[in-house]
């Protein structure tokens, strides 16, 4: 699901190093019981067996999947592979994994890797799209079509091969299934011994920190980490100047308090940015005004998630401040937007270090964005990597989606 950006750069750079080399992919498609990765994982290999990038498991699998790549780039044919990790490794490494599961795997070459761009552009326009592959009857298949948009209004660039012999509203059904929860879709086609796996684009997570004082290096070094899209917006340009940050990471300069004369400037950044169900930001301003400020412009917008840096009295103080603004101009807070607030920021892993206090709200926004409680793996009593919806936040107001709608109910009125 993630990692096209990295697929992209490096067929580009093995490539520019190696042109008589051909590349191959393989996609996992199908894990049955548990395995390290889950279906969308892919992994960049080429015909001289080097694993080039990706991961399609814990490190066990990517050797074998290499050196089969010879020959599929020779048929110019994909083929489907099913390792069983509960016995195979001792076969292949005269070591057993015992990771409980079967991984299914699609190897195909790759004699254009141009899409894998095409498909990195697709996602960071966060508007939706899905990649497809088609796997025969026959042992073989391969990915021929790329999705640019929504399931009913996007369209179609095939890859090589057209898709052929599908009815469209089947694939219709199964491509909007697969954007509405997130998670890919191997569907049966009914008729056929071929399989759809469709593997919907997930827009990346994006991080707005709001303040570069302390500590918002962290934040941004181990959100750079994850690959999220990382922003830090502060009213001070010298603190801006002076923070260290990765080449990819955006910068805006903000004004201080918003007022009046300011609101259609703010209006203006914050159309620039994602502000969707796969948004999260980080007061980090350390100043109470400030923060109150963003906090009452910010709780009404269709973000996953909104943490504040400080004291859990300065939180209280915080929202208090917020709703009397509010009150104010004849409006209050609804329980959605006090439901959104993480304050303070974090879980409670108990470090106090910056660095600490980063990874903690890091980890808490990853918990919010994939719906889980954050607990530890070992207490969990349902399978490790089952696909847990996002849960509902209040079951009168129906579930909140992940992906784009969360919240989008909630403006005062």
């Amino acid at each position: 699901m993630t990692g096209f950006r990295e697929l992209a750069r490096a067929a580009a750079s093995a490539l520019a190093a190696r042109p008589d080399v051909p590349l191959a992919l393989a996609t996992l498609v199908q894990v049955d019981g548990s395995s390290y990765r889950q279906p969308g994982a892919r992994l960049l290999v080429d015909a001289d067996g080097r694993v080039l990038a990706g991961a399609i498991s814990g490190g066990c699998l990517e050797g074998d999947v290499a050196a089969r790549a010879a020959e599929v780039c020779a048929t110019g044919r994909g083929t489907r592979l099913m390792y069983d990790l509960r016995a195979d490794l001792e076969a292949i490494w005269g070591l057993g994994a015992a990771c409980d599961g079967i991984a299914h795997l699609l190897l195909e070459p790759l004699p254009d890797p141009s899409w894998l761009a095409e498909v990195d552009v697709i996602r960071s326009r966060r508007q939706n799209g899905a990649v497809l592959a088609v796997l025969d009857g026959q042992g073989g298949g391969s990915s021929c079509a790329v999705l640019d948009g929504d399931a009913a209004t996007g369209t179609w660039h095939p890859i090589g091969n057209a898709v052929h012999g599908i009815a469209e509203p089947e694939l219709l059904v199964c491509t909007r299934a697969a954007q509405r929860t997130g998670h890919p879709v191997l569907h049966d086609v009914r008729d056929d011994a071929a399989l759809l796996f469709i593997d919907p684009l997930v827009a990346p997570i994006a991080l707005h920190v709001i303040g570069a004082g302390r500590g918002a290096d962290a934040f941004v070094h181990i959100a750079r980490a994850l690959e999220w899209e990382v922003t830090v917006i502060d009213h001070r340009p010298a603190v801006l100047a002076e923070l260290a940050l990765p080449s990819s990471v955006t910068t805006h300069l903000s004004t201080y308090l918003m007022r009046p004369d300011e609101t259609q400037a703010f209006h203006a950044l914050m159309a620039s940015l994602p502000m969707d169900g796969r948004t999260a930001i980080a007061l980090l301003s350390h100043m109470f005004d400030v923060d109150s400020a963003w906090l009452s412009a910010l709780l009404p917008l269709p973000v996953a998630y909104i943490g504040v840096l400080g004291s859990r009295q300065r939180a209280v103080q915080l929202l208090e401040a917020v709703n009397a603004a509010y009150v104010a101009r004849g409006t209050a807070l609804t329980e959605r937007m006090r439901h959104r607030l993480h304050a303070p920021i974090g879980l409670d892993l108990g470090g106090e270090s910056p660095a600490s206090i980063a990874l903690a709200a890091i980890a808490e926004i990853e918990a919010v964005i994939h719906g889980r409680p954050a607990g530890f793996l070992r207490e969990r009593l349902s399978p490790i990597h089952a696909r847990t919806p996002t849960p509902r936040v209040f079951d009168h107001e129906g579930p909140v989606s992940s992906q784009c709608d969360a919240g989008l109910d909630d403006r005062p009125t």
